[in-house]
Protein backbone atom coordinates (compact mmCIF):
# COMPACT_ATOMS: atom_id res chain seq x y z
CA UNK A 1 0.00 0.00 0.00
CA UNK A 2 1.23 3.48 -0.91
CA UNK A 3 2.09 5.60 2.13
CA UNK A 4 1.31 9.28 1.61
CA UNK A 5 2.64 11.83 4.09
CA UNK A 6 2.17 15.58 4.26
CA UNK A 7 4.15 18.55 5.51
CA UNK A 8 2.36 21.75 6.58
CA UNK A 9 4.40 24.89 7.23
CA UNK A 10 2.99 27.43 9.68
CA UNK A 11 3.95 31.06 10.26
CA UNK A 12 1.96 33.00 12.87
CA UNK A 13 -1.04 30.77 12.08
CA UNK A 14 -4.62 31.76 12.79
CA UNK A 15 -6.97 29.48 14.70
CA UNK A 16 -8.61 28.56 11.40
CA UNK A 17 -5.28 27.56 9.85
CA UNK A 18 -4.41 25.41 12.88
CA UNK A 19 -7.81 23.73 12.69
CA UNK A 20 -7.25 23.09 8.99
CA UNK A 21 -3.98 21.31 9.79
CA UNK A 22 -5.69 19.16 12.41
CA UNK A 23 -8.42 18.21 9.93
CA UNK A 24 -5.81 17.31 7.33
CA UNK A 25 -4.48 14.56 9.61
CA UNK A 26 -7.64 12.54 8.94
CA UNK A 27 -6.85 12.31 5.24
CA UNK A 28 -3.13 11.46 5.04
CA UNK A 29 -1.12 8.58 6.48
CA UNK A 30 1.23 10.82 8.45
CA UNK A 31 1.47 14.57 9.08
CA UNK A 32 4.41 16.70 10.09
CA UNK A 33 3.77 20.35 10.93
CA UNK A 34 6.78 22.67 10.80
CA UNK A 35 6.22 25.89 12.70
CA UNK A 36 8.34 28.68 11.22
CA UNK A 37 7.06 31.26 13.71
CA UNK A 38 10.13 32.87 15.38
CA UNK A 39 8.38 32.71 18.77
CA UNK A 40 6.12 29.65 18.54
CA UNK A 41 3.02 29.02 20.62
CA UNK A 42 3.78 26.15 23.01
CA UNK A 43 0.09 25.25 23.16
CA UNK A 44 0.31 23.93 19.60
CA UNK A 45 2.48 21.05 20.76
CA UNK A 46 -0.21 19.81 23.13
CA UNK A 47 -2.95 20.16 20.52
CA UNK A 48 -1.07 18.38 17.77
CA UNK A 49 0.09 15.59 20.05
CA UNK A 50 -3.54 14.83 20.84
CA UNK A 51 -4.15 14.30 17.12
CA UNK A 52 -1.00 12.26 16.42
CA UNK A 53 0.65 15.10 14.53
CA UNK A 54 4.40 15.67 14.73
CA UNK A 55 5.28 19.30 15.44
CA UNK A 56 8.72 20.67 14.61
CA UNK A 57 9.74 24.19 15.64
CA UNK A 58 12.10 25.62 13.01
CA UNK A 59 11.70 29.30 14.03
CA UNK A 60 12.36 30.28 10.40
CA UNK A 61 16.10 29.60 10.70
CA UNK A 62 16.36 28.50 7.08
CA UNK A 63 13.22 29.96 5.55
CA UNK A 64 10.59 28.02 3.65
CA UNK A 65 13.24 25.79 2.05
CA UNK A 66 14.56 24.68 5.44
CA UNK A 67 11.06 24.02 6.77
CA UNK A 68 10.18 21.87 3.77
CA UNK A 69 13.46 19.97 3.97
CA UNK A 70 12.97 19.20 7.64
CA UNK A 71 9.48 17.84 7.06
CA UNK A 72 10.38 15.89 3.93
CA UNK A 73 13.37 14.26 5.57
CA UNK A 74 11.31 13.11 8.57
CA UNK A 75 8.54 11.73 6.38
CA UNK A 76 10.83 9.76 4.08
CA UNK A 77 12.79 8.41 7.05
CA UNK A 78 9.47 7.09 8.38
CA UNK A 79 8.84 5.23 5.15
CA UNK A 80 6.57 7.54 3.14
CA UNK A 81 6.40 6.75 -0.59
CA UNK A 82 5.48 10.33 -1.42
CA UNK A 83 5.01 13.56 0.54
CA UNK A 84 2.82 16.58 -0.13
CA UNK A 85 3.90 20.11 0.75
CA UNK A 86 1.00 22.23 1.99
CA UNK A 87 0.91 25.92 2.84
CA UNK A 88 -1.18 27.14 5.76
CA UNK A 89 -3.28 29.30 3.41
CA UNK A 90 -4.19 26.46 1.07
CA UNK A 91 -7.61 24.81 1.10
CA UNK A 92 -7.06 21.23 0.01
CA UNK A 93 -9.69 19.56 -2.21
CA UNK A 94 -11.56 16.72 -0.48
CA UNK A 95 -10.33 14.11 -2.97
CA UNK A 96 -6.69 15.28 -2.99
CA UNK A 97 -5.14 12.27 -1.27
CA UNK A 98 -7.24 9.59 -3.03
CA UNK A 99 -6.30 11.06 -6.42
CA UNK A 100 -2.64 11.40 -5.48
CA UNK A 101 -2.62 7.82 -4.20
CA UNK A 102 -3.87 6.63 -7.60
CA UNK A 103 -1.10 8.57 -9.32
CA UNK A 104 1.53 7.06 -7.02
CA UNK A 105 0.21 3.59 -7.73
CA UNK A 106 0.24 4.20 -11.49
CA UNK A 107 3.77 5.60 -11.53
CA UNK A 108 5.04 2.92 -9.12
CA UNK A 109 8.68 3.57 -8.16
CA UNK A 110 9.39 6.26 -10.77
CA UNK A 111 10.71 9.66 -9.68
CA UNK A 112 8.06 12.35 -10.21
CA UNK A 113 6.37 15.43 -8.81
CA UNK A 114 2.66 16.18 -9.15
CA UNK A 115 0.34 18.97 -8.11
CA UNK A 116 -3.21 20.25 -8.56
CA UNK A 117 -4.39 23.19 -10.60
CA UNK A 118 -4.21 26.40 -8.55
CA UNK A 119 -7.19 28.71 -8.16
CA UNK A 120 -6.09 32.14 -6.91
CA UNK A 121 -8.64 33.32 -4.35
CA UNK A 122 -8.17 37.07 -4.76
CA UNK A 123 -7.92 37.16 -8.54
CA UNK A 124 -10.68 34.54 -8.76
CA UNK A 125 -9.01 32.72 -11.63
CA UNK A 126 -6.88 29.69 -12.35
CA UNK A 127 -3.16 30.14 -12.67
CA UNK A 128 -2.02 29.07 -16.13
CA UNK A 129 -0.45 25.63 -16.37
CA UNK A 130 2.76 26.08 -18.33
CA UNK A 131 5.01 23.86 -20.39
CA UNK A 132 8.38 24.89 -21.77
CA UNK A 133 11.00 23.76 -24.24
CA UNK A 134 13.58 25.69 -22.23
CA UNK A 135 13.43 28.70 -24.55
CA UNK A 136 9.77 29.69 -24.57
CA UNK A 137 6.59 29.06 -22.61
CA UNK A 138 3.25 27.77 -23.75
CA UNK A 139 0.02 27.35 -21.83
CA UNK A 140 -1.14 23.76 -21.47
CA UNK A 141 -4.63 23.10 -22.74
CA UNK A 142 -6.26 21.32 -19.83
CA UNK A 143 -7.89 17.96 -20.58
CA UNK A 144 -10.49 17.48 -17.86
CA UNK A 145 -10.54 13.73 -18.51
CA UNK A 146 -6.80 13.24 -18.11
CA UNK A 147 -5.45 11.88 -14.83
CA UNK A 148 -2.17 13.75 -15.30
CA UNK A 149 -0.64 16.14 -17.82
CA UNK A 150 3.01 17.06 -18.15
CA UNK A 151 3.97 20.58 -17.13
CA UNK A 152 7.12 22.59 -16.48
CA UNK A 153 6.35 24.24 -13.14
CA UNK A 154 4.52 23.51 -9.90
CA UNK A 155 4.16 25.79 -6.91
CA UNK A 156 5.22 24.26 -3.61
CA UNK A 157 1.79 24.14 -1.98
CA UNK A 158 -0.06 21.02 -3.04
CA UNK A 159 3.02 19.57 -4.71
CA UNK A 160 3.60 15.88 -4.05
CA UNK A 161 7.21 14.68 -4.26
CA UNK A 162 7.93 10.98 -4.64
CA UNK A 163 10.62 9.28 -2.58
CA UNK A 164 12.61 8.56 -5.73
CA UNK A 165 12.41 12.20 -6.85
CA UNK A 166 13.68 13.50 -3.51
CA UNK A 167 16.52 10.96 -3.54
CA UNK A 168 17.49 12.08 -7.05
CA UNK A 169 17.07 15.84 -6.61
CA UNK A 170 18.18 16.27 -3.02
CA UNK A 171 16.87 18.92 -0.60
CA UNK A 172 15.50 22.30 -1.60
CA UNK A 173 18.07 25.10 -1.70
CA UNK A 174 18.10 26.73 1.74
CA UNK A 175 20.48 29.46 0.55
CA UNK A 176 17.58 30.91 -1.43
CA UNK A 177 15.60 31.02 1.85
CA UNK A 178 12.26 31.97 0.28
CA UNK A 179 10.86 33.01 -3.13
CA UNK A 180 11.61 30.99 -6.26
CA UNK A 181 12.65 28.02 -4.10
CA UNK A 182 9.99 25.89 -5.80
CA UNK A 183 10.88 27.23 -9.24
CA UNK A 184 14.53 26.33 -8.71
CA UNK A 185 13.45 22.81 -7.76
CA UNK A 186 11.40 22.55 -10.96
CA UNK A 187 14.39 23.58 -13.08
CA UNK A 188 16.51 21.08 -11.17
CA UNK A 189 13.93 18.39 -11.87
CA UNK A 190 14.05 19.19 -15.57
CA UNK A 191 17.83 18.97 -15.55
CA UNK A 192 17.64 15.56 -13.83
CA UNK A 193 14.81 14.23 -16.06
CA UNK A 194 12.28 14.08 -13.23
CA UNK A 195 8.84 14.66 -14.79
CA UNK A 196 6.31 17.13 -13.38
CA UNK A 197 2.57 16.58 -13.69
CA UNK A 198 -0.54 18.64 -13.12
CA UNK A 199 -3.73 16.84 -12.12
CA UNK A 200 -6.76 18.34 -13.92
CA UNK A 201 -9.20 16.65 -11.54
CA UNK A 202 -7.84 18.56 -8.53
CA UNK A 203 -8.20 22.27 -7.77
CA UNK A 204 -6.39 23.85 -4.84
CA UNK A 205 -7.71 27.18 -3.61
CA UNK A 206 -4.74 29.31 -2.62
CA UNK A 207 -3.79 32.93 -1.95
CA UNK A 208 -0.45 33.78 -3.52
CA UNK A 209 -0.04 37.32 -2.23
CA UNK A 210 -1.87 40.47 -1.13
CA UNK A 211 -3.18 41.01 -4.63
CA UNK A 212 -4.88 44.32 -5.41
CA UNK A 213 -6.43 45.62 -8.61
CA UNK A 214 -5.65 49.09 -9.94
CA UNK A 215 -7.25 51.04 -12.77
CA UNK A 216 -4.93 53.05 -15.02
CA UNK A 217 -7.27 54.69 -17.48
CA UNK A 218 -8.60 51.89 -19.69
CA UNK A 219 -6.06 49.44 -18.26
CA UNK A 220 -6.17 47.28 -15.15
CA UNK A 221 -3.08 46.13 -13.26
CA UNK A 222 -2.60 43.71 -10.39
CA UNK A 223 0.00 44.38 -7.69
CA UNK A 224 1.29 41.80 -5.20
CA UNK A 225 2.14 44.26 -2.37
CA UNK A 226 4.86 42.13 -0.83
CA UNK A 227 6.92 43.88 1.88
CA UNK A 228 10.42 45.14 1.14
CA UNK A 229 12.24 42.01 2.30
CA UNK A 230 10.22 39.79 -0.02
CA UNK A 231 11.15 42.12 -2.86
CA UNK A 232 14.78 41.55 -1.93
CA UNK A 233 14.50 37.75 -2.05
CA UNK A 234 12.46 37.80 -5.26
CA UNK A 235 14.95 39.97 -7.12
CA UNK A 236 18.05 38.25 -5.74
CA UNK A 237 16.90 34.72 -6.41
CA UNK A 238 15.67 35.54 -9.92
CA UNK A 239 19.18 36.73 -10.81
CA UNK A 240 20.71 33.67 -9.15
CA UNK A 241 18.51 31.28 -11.14
CA UNK A 242 19.52 33.07 -14.33
CA UNK A 243 23.17 32.34 -13.54
CA UNK A 244 22.43 28.72 -12.73
CA UNK A 245 20.07 27.78 -15.53
CA UNK A 246 20.05 30.61 -18.08
CA UNK A 247 22.52 29.08 -20.51
CA UNK A 248 20.65 25.79 -20.68
CA UNK A 249 17.13 27.18 -20.21
CA UNK A 250 16.94 30.81 -21.42
CA UNK A 251 13.28 30.94 -20.38
CA UNK A 252 14.45 31.58 -16.80
CA UNK A 253 15.12 35.17 -17.89
CA UNK A 254 11.35 35.69 -17.60
CA UNK A 255 11.75 35.83 -13.81
CA UNK A 256 13.98 38.87 -14.20
CA UNK A 257 11.45 40.53 -16.50
CA UNK A 258 8.96 40.11 -13.66
CA UNK A 259 11.42 41.96 -11.42
CA UNK A 260 11.34 44.88 -13.86
CA UNK A 261 7.56 44.80 -13.77
CA UNK A 262 7.66 44.90 -9.96
CA UNK A 263 9.88 47.99 -10.06
CA UNK A 264 7.27 49.70 -12.23
CA UNK A 265 4.36 48.61 -10.00
CA UNK A 266 6.09 49.71 -6.79
CA UNK A 267 7.11 53.08 -8.21
CA UNK A 268 3.66 53.78 -9.58
CA UNK A 269 1.10 52.01 -7.42
CA UNK A 270 2.41 50.69 -4.09
CA UNK A 271 3.30 52.23 -0.76
CA UNK A 272 6.67 52.08 1.09
CA UNK A 273 8.38 52.81 -2.22
CA UNK A 274 11.83 53.62 -0.82
CA UNK A 275 12.07 50.43 1.24
CA UNK A 276 10.75 48.19 -1.55
CA UNK A 277 12.87 49.69 -4.32
CA UNK A 278 15.94 49.55 -2.08
CA UNK A 279 15.18 45.89 -1.37
CA UNK A 280 14.93 45.14 -5.10
CA UNK A 281 18.18 46.97 -5.87
CA UNK A 282 20.11 45.23 -3.10
CA UNK A 283 18.60 41.92 -4.17
CA UNK A 284 19.87 42.39 -7.72
CA UNK A 285 23.33 43.31 -6.43
CA UNK A 286 23.48 40.27 -4.15
CA UNK A 287 22.15 37.99 -6.87
CA UNK A 288 24.94 39.14 -9.18
CA UNK A 289 27.59 38.66 -6.51
CA UNK A 290 26.21 35.34 -5.25
CA UNK A 291 25.58 36.62 -1.73
CA UNK A 292 22.87 34.23 -0.52
CA UNK A 293 21.22 33.17 2.71
CA UNK A 294 18.89 34.97 5.14
CA UNK A 295 18.67 38.73 4.89
CA UNK A 296 20.03 39.23 8.40
CA UNK A 297 23.33 37.74 7.24
CA UNK A 298 23.55 39.32 3.80
CA UNK A 299 22.27 42.82 4.59
CA UNK A 300 22.20 43.44 8.38
CA UNK A 301 22.35 47.21 7.95
CA UNK A 302 19.37 47.11 5.63
CA UNK A 303 17.46 45.06 8.19
CA UNK A 304 18.28 47.59 10.90
CA UNK A 305 17.23 50.44 8.67
CA UNK A 306 13.83 49.05 7.72
CA UNK A 307 13.11 46.80 10.69
CA UNK A 308 10.33 49.10 11.91
CA UNK A 309 7.78 50.38 9.48
CA UNK A 310 7.99 49.88 5.70
CA UNK A 311 5.14 47.45 5.96
CA UNK A 312 6.87 44.81 8.07
CA UNK A 313 7.56 43.83 11.65
CA UNK A 314 10.39 41.45 10.90
CA UNK A 315 13.04 41.03 8.26
CA UNK A 316 12.63 37.28 8.16
CA UNK A 317 10.48 36.18 5.29
CA UNK A 318 7.18 34.58 6.09
CA UNK A 319 6.56 30.94 5.43
CA UNK A 320 4.24 31.49 2.48
CA UNK A 321 5.22 31.22 -1.13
Amino acid sequence: MTILGAVVVLFHPTAEQVARAVELRRHCDDLVVVDNTPQPDNRLGILFEEHNITLISEKNKNGIAGAHNRGLTIQFERGADAVSLIDQDSVMPADYFPVMREICTALASQPFMAGPRIFEEVAQEYLPVLESNGISLRQVEIDENAVTQRCAFLIASGCMISREAFAKLGPLDEKLFIDHVDIEYCFRARTCDVPLYTTPALTLSHRLADLRRHKLGPFEMMTVNHPWYRRYYNARNAVQLLFRYGRRYPVVFMLNLLTLREIFCVALLEDAKLAKLTGILMGIVDGLSGRLGPLEHTRPRLVARFAHGAGSTTARAEAGP
